[in-house]
């Protein structure tokens, strides 16, 4: 053999094939030890095939707030779990990637009205992941004691409040023995005044001052006044998990609550409990929530990024569908997880809360139907005096923003 031929194939095997391995970060706000279980059989899947990728989570308890002073600072982690009411707003300011050609041969795998939620201006920014929303839990043994029908569609809000009054002083099961505070919890007022028709902003300005709001405003404190409710902070008193402890140990007879509930009550062993469609007023109406991830336009890893992304709401939600924490946007995994018919029906007639993209939302929400609307419950502050207010807070920031 040649000597320059050997030198070759020493030289060759002292060379070493190029590394191009890559740490992604993964940054979330679900930090329950049952949800960084899933985070981590997701990740273990995903990198078994794509071992060129390595996954690092970073859980976030600030609620998004960490993740804002990292986007400010043009330092956020490679893709992050976002929620759809709070997208507008980062994708106005170009910090968070176009999916739309990545995932266009995806989106028919989805539930429609939850990945078309996921589009700005026609463009997807958030791969959706889950979507919950507003339903109506009820005790069906609590019920059947007190001769009353199950509820339905065809129940209003005054019915729910009529049938909870009547039905607290019965009891059920173990909670007979019991001394029932309160017959239920009250409805979120945001939903009160969507269902009756409140409109909130129409035509660049605040509209909430309206016969539809006060009304559902008057209801509002009606709950608190006949005693079916108690107040936000009486309800601090009582527990703070927005009823679910008071319904799964069979304290009240109905609940209007959301999708992730379910997980609660699927332990339930004192009771039967059903699942109805919420209550409706002008309109049935239900919020829809849909979580999902981002893909920071800063990262360096667009390619990875995005494929774990898609990867986390395909395969990865096939792994969570047994969980019944909320309902997969992927139709397949949610067809696995046999949701309760309600809760797929309430798809047809939910809406974000936040459609317009108003980055102050959370401000507006926070004071208008939580601050201005517990002045209400208490009885201090009319409900028409409450729509003034809420109209003039809305178009305040209409101005500033």
């Amino acid at each position: 053999m040649r000597w320059w031929l050997i030198g070759l194939m020493l030289l060759a095997g002292c060379v070493r094939p190029s590394d191009d391995r890559v740490e992604i970060t993964y940054q979330t706000i679900e930090t329950l030890p049952e949800q960084q279980a899933l985070h981590q059989k997701i990740i273990e899947q995903f990198q078994q095939t794509h071992p060129r990728v390595r996954v690092r989570v970073i859980y976030d308890t600030s609620k998004f707030q960490k993740l804002n002073v990292q986007l400010a600072g043009n330092a956020a982690p490679d893709l992050f779990y976002y929620v759809v009411d709070r997208l507008p707003a980062l994708a106005q300011r170009g910090q968070i990637r176009d999916l739309t050609a990545t995932f266009a041969p995806l989106a028919d795998q989805f539930y429609p009205e939850v990945i078309d939620s996921c589009r700005v201006n026609g463009k997807l920014y958030m791969v959706p992941f889950h979507f919950s929303t507003d339903v109506l839990f009820f005790n069906r043994d609590w019920f059947e004691k007190g001769g009353e029908p199950l509820p339905d569609e065809s129940w209003d809000w005054q019915k729910f409040a009529d049938v909870a009054a009547r039905l607290a002083p019965l009891g059920s099961g173990q909670a007979a023995q019991r001394q029932v505070r309160v017959p239920t919890v009250l409805p979120r007022p945001l939903l009160l005044v969507q269902s009756f028709g409140g409109v909130l902003f129409a035509d660049g300005k605040c509209t909430v001052k309206s016969p539809e709001t006060i009304a559902a405003l008057q209801l509002y404190r009606d709950l608190v006044a006949r005693g079916v409710a108690p107040t936000t902070a009486a309800m601090g008193e009582v527990e703070a998990f927005d009823g679910v402890n008071l319904f799964r140990d069979g304290k009240i007879p109905v609940l209007v609550g959301r999708t992730y509930m379910l997980t609660e009550f699927d332990h339930i062993a004192d009771f039967r409990w059903d699942v109805a469609p919420v209550p409706k007023g002008k309109v049935r109406w239900s919020r829809l929530s849909i979580g999902g991830n981002c893909v920071w336009s800063g990262t360096k890893h667009p390619r990875e990024a995005a494929e774990f992304a898609r990867f986390y709401s395909t395969e990865g939600a096939m792994m969570a569908a047994k969980s019944r924490n909320a309902i997969p946007a992927l139709k397949a995994a949610a067809a696995i997880a046999q949701f309760p018919p309600a809760m797929m029906d309430a798809l047809k007639y939910s809406h974000l809360d936040n459609p317009w993209g108003y980055a102050f939302w959370d401000e507006f929400n926070q004071k208008a139907f939580f601050e201005t609307t517990d002045a209400v419950a208490l009885g201090r502050l009319a409900p028409s005096d409450a729509a003034q207010s809420i109209e003039s807070l809305g178009n305040g920031l209409l101005q500033a923003h």
